[in-house]
């Protein structure tokens, strides 16, 4: 047996060790069900694809994950994820608060510039076996899971903070300033009665053009684009409010909630109720509103 000496680094050396990081959920799914765009304004969320292949949209750019790759979602960046329709999709992820790198925002992983996929390839069985470890922990509660959890995180957000040194790739950027600015427009007010010759006024284009222009950049025609922007909204309401399926649909700017009951049938392949009762419980989603608030308690 050989004795290694480690003299290089002191183990205190850890950008993240003094930070009170919090985690909000840890979840093991697998799935064909497609999730609609929609952001998470207050954590950083990670995704490790454990099997099949997906279409991932973030911030307007579109990328193909499979097996052995590490989604990075920022606070408050827009992504929505459909899983193949041939191999489905299998995944684990976990949110994350109160997470500060110097020179970027709050629960912040990546500078908004850097490509959001890491392909872990000699490291995926590690942050497998972290991500099993920390679904195993909190879903058995036992009894020293809240200190195994923290030097988990901390591992794992090490361990990729490292990965992404090795394949740091800037993104293009295709959004000129006007589409960016309509972009946001649409993004901030996609509750209200938004018409199109609104956003094609605010990027300075023709309805025909915008319209054009607006699908060859982001792969979807603006309708369909706040269509996804509602029903994703939706299903974060659904999993995280105990507002009736009434309440939401209003609050998405429906103007019947049968008609958002088809949208989001249409687009999702179940109802709002059967999509609650598959994530949520019949019974638990009554005390989210509590569950959430206290969560997010700093």
């Amino acid at each position: 047996m050989a004795v290694i000496y480690y003299n290089n680094q002191n183990f205190s050396d850890n950008p993240v060790a003094e930070q009170k990081l919090k985690l909000l959920y840890v979840c093991q799914t697998e799935t064909m069900i497609p999730t609609a765009m929609h952001a998470h304004d207050n954590l950083l969320e990670l995704q490790y694809i454990s099997g099949g292949k997906a279409l991932i949209r973030i911030d307007g750019h579109a990328y193909q994950v499979q097996k052995g790759d590490v989604v990075i979602y920022n606070a408050g960046v827009l992504h929505d994820e459909c899983a193949d329709a041939n191999f489905g999709m299998s995944f684990y992820n976990c949110g994350i608060k109160n997470f500060k790198l110097p020179d970027l925002p709050k629960n912040h992983l990546l500078p908004h510039d850097v490509k959001p996929i890491l392909h872990t390839q000699d490291k995926a069985d590690c942050i497998e076996t972290i991500f099993r470890e920390l679904f195993e922990q909190v879903s058995q509660k036992k009894i020293f899971s809240g200190a195994i959890c923290h030097y988990l995180l901390n591992a794992l957000l090490v361990i990729l903070m490292e990965q992404i040194t090795h394949e740091k790739t800037a993104r293009r950027d295709r959004f000129d300033e006007s589409f960016r600015r309509c972009k946001k427009f649409i993004d901030e007010h996609f509750t209200e009665n938004i018409s199109i010759e609104q956003m094609s006024e605010i990027a300075n284009m023709s309805v025909s053009g915008f319209s054009h222009h607006f699908k060859k950049i982001l792969g979807l025609s603006p309708g369909q684009y706040l269509i996804r922007l509602k029903i994703g909204m939706g299903q974060k309401l659904l999993m995280s409010t105990d507002k009736s399926i009434t309440e939401i649909s209003m609050e998405l700017g429906y103007d019947n909630v049968s008609h958002f009951n088809k949208q989001f049938k249409k687009f999702v392949g179940t109802s709002p109720r059967s999509y609650r009762k598959l994530w949520v419980g019949n019974e638990q989603f009554k005390n989210l509103n509590h569950i959430y608030n206290q969560l997010m308690k700093s």
